[in-house]
């Protein structure tokens, strides 16, 4: 594989961590980031991973983030591949950020969004951006469309939280493919960037345990070592299945994908419509950018 220049959001850990770690084994001479609260220890292949912190809770920080990035070497050699996959396990009520969004819905949808549009002039022409969340269970049937943020007493709830997240995001996806082509140039071989949304399905990480009481993480522990998929394979699927499908998609002249997690097409998904694209995109940039603007 010839060196990729890749940033991965969520890379300290878990699935993004693994991610993280196949691109670097696969390809020696790569340069990758992974970002997230803390620094993992020891830093794996600290010849080709290095480390950028982030609150990815926080508009803010992912906008001091990103102008920090552009300042990197990827100021000059532009980023291959961008993975997304930072998430939390919880069962907390509706928690606001100091910007006022909601921490999980910050962590899962609208922090993922801004460090796409902050970061499209650092993409090259091909790159990959890709969401690991649930490609699978989205749809724009889901939605409250006069409350995308749950803000309405009696909306916000796990499962319907979980609705929005995924099914926005679907619809980014889709809104991306089409607009994140504007800015991209001319890549040499001709391809064009391709954005994903990746469904892992059940991995063997931390997030489960850490909304469980102690006496039950072992018992979780020795049995997801069974009937789950281990990170690494979880990497190995996903990271094949972007590349697969991107060339697929792009004989077809679709440069968006859902993807399962075998890496493969998930049938059936639903095309937006441009006015659902534009009304979540909408909103997703007055919630942002209503964010980006407490403490001016």
């Amino acid at each position: 594989m010839p060196p990729l220049r890749a940033v991965v959001i969520g890379g300290t850990s878990g699935i993004g961590h693994a991610m993280a770690c196949r691109l670097a084994s696969t390809s020696p001479s790569s340069s990758i980031i992974i970002s997230g609260r803390t620094c993992p220890s020891p830093l794996p292949h600290p010849d080709i991973i290095s480390f950028l912190p982030l609150d990815a809770t926080s508009m803010r920080s992912i906008k001091s983030y990103t102008t920090s990035l552009a300042q990197t070497q990827f100021a000059s050699s532009k980023i291959d591949i961008l993975i997304m996959s930072q998430g939390i396990m919880s069962t907390a009520p509706r928690t606001e950020t100091p910007e006022g969004i909601d921490r999980k819905m910050a962590l899962h949808y609208y922090g993922k969004q801004l460090l796409i549009r902050e970061l499209l002039p650092l993409l090259t022409a091909s790159a990959r951006v890709v969401t690991v969340y649930d490609g699978w269970l989205g749809s724009p049937d889901k939605l409250l469309w006069d409350d995308l943020d749950l803000k309405r007493a009696g909306n916000y709830g796990l499962a319907k939280t979980a609705d929005h997240c995924v099914s926005m995001t679907d619809g980014m996806v889709q809104y991306w493919a089409t607009r994140g082509q504007a800015q991209a140039g001319e890549d040499p071989a001709g391809r064009k960037r391709h954005f994903v949304h990746a469904y892992p399905g059940g991995v063997n990480t931390n997030l489960l345990r850490e909304v469980l009481p102690g006496y039950l993480q072992g018992a979780v522990k020795a049995v997801g070592k069974v009937v789950l998929t281990s990170p690494e394979t979880c990497a190995e699927r996903l990271l094949e299945g972007v590349e697969v499908r991107s060339e697929e998609g792009e004989g077809e002249g679709r440069y968006w994908s859902n993807i399962d997690n075998k890496g493969r097409t998930i049938k059936g998904k639903a095309v937006w419509t441009e006015e659902q694209m534009e009304r979540v995109a909408r909103h997703t940039w007055e919630m942002v950018d209503a964010a980006l603007a407490v403490g001016e």
